[in-house]
């Protein structure tokens, strides 16, 4: 990555951050977009090939690796491939500094080629992943983050919740917040809601069984 695009990078994050320095609430009255999806209220998400390698290398690494997730909300062409819309990816982030972590990059639905992970959590994961990895239009994506279960009382809040028991039979923190991602989608929301405005209920629920796809074994 180029100073020049660093630079640019940090700004922008920076100037997100400083005005959204917790998650925020709802507003009032949400204003939700919709129609990129299918009435906006999809049954079910595809998961590329990568991002089920990528869940591996978390289950295999899980004090080392924490993953990024971001779904497409329509078409998409990033950096060195086209993705569909209603597409989960999960990329890997290093909690540990080694370089010996695994990762790949998806080019396509089946296709992948080695990468890095994220080097660490300073900037936003989501939108790292997005700009200097796939290179896709990070405003097509709503994001979250993956982890290992949070404590009862972390994960208590409108922004975290465990899932006990994925289809490997290990469970996962969930971290519905994303700092630049969620609000246009979800009135204004960094949290993707746990409620029904917006439609957040049930991208929680396929977001959950996209990553039971992802727990049942790399392809």
């Amino acid at each position: 990555m180029t100073q020049t695009s660093r630079r640019a990078f940090v700004g922008a994050s920076a100037a997100a951050l400083s005005s959204v320095a917790l998650p925020s609430p709802l507003h009032a009255a949400a204003q939700c977009v919709t129609g990129l999806l299918p009435s906006f209220q999809p049954t079910s998400l595809t998961v590329d090939c990568a991002s089920k390698r990528n869940f591996q290398y978390f289950r295999r690494y899980p004090d080392g690796l924490g993953l990024a997730g971001v779904v497409s909300m329509t078409f998409v062409r990033g950096g060195q491939g086209s993705y569909t819309a209603g597409n989960l990816f999960l990329f890997p982030w290093r909690k540990k500094q080694s370089n010996n972590f695994p990762a790949v990059m998806p080019l396509n639905a089946t296709q992948f080629i080695n990468v890095s992970p994220i080097p660490n959590a300073t900037l936003p994961l989501d939108e790292y992943f997005l700009r200097l990895v796939l290179k896709a239009p990070w405003t097509s994506f709503i994001g979250f983050l993956v982890d290992n279960p949070f404590s009862a009382f972390d994960a208590g809040s409108d922004w975290r919740s465990n899932v006990d028991k994925l289809s490997d039979g290990k469970g996962v923190g969930i971290s519905w917040t994303s700092q630049n991602l969620n609000g246009p989608w979800f009135g204004g929301s960094n949290w993707i809601p746990g409620t029904d405005t917006c439609g957040g209920k049930q991208w929680r629920k396929v977001i959950i069984a996209g990553l039971q796809q992802a727990a049942v074994g790399a392809c």
